[in-house]
């Protein structure tokens, strides 16, 4: 089993009666993002996971990193930092906003 972590840049699926979804992430070290496929409960966008699992190929989708375990973490970077504070979870901070208030703060935000 490997282990990889990046930032959650899209939720292109999500079954809310199992949690089933398929994520997009952000991995260092990788070009494209990564798509992930597993259970994910509340998982949102700029999120940052660290997950358990394989590569696998789908026949329709291509390469994929099946997840059978994961956890969450608050972001660490100035990049996943500006994501986070970006992603409408915090009422009145938008993009633009998360983008003067890293600059101002770095990693101390």
């Amino acid at each position: 089993m490997e282990s990889i972590s990046g930032v959650v840049e899209r939720i292109t699926y999500q079954n809310e009666e199992n949690g089933y979804g398929v994520i997009k992430v952000r991995v260092k070290g990788f070009s494209n993002l990564i798509t992930f496929t597993g259970k994910f409960i509340g998982v949102n966008v700029s999120a940052v996971i660290e997950a358990k699992g394989n590569f696998t190929i789908d026949k329709k989708f291509g390469k994929q990193f099946k997840v059978k375990e994961y956890k969450e973490s608050l972001p660490a970077s100035i990049y996943g930092i500006e994501k986070y504070l970006g992603s409408g979870l915090i009422e009145g901070i938008g993009p633009k906003f998360a983008k003067k208030i890293v600059e101002k703060f770095g990693e101390n935000t």
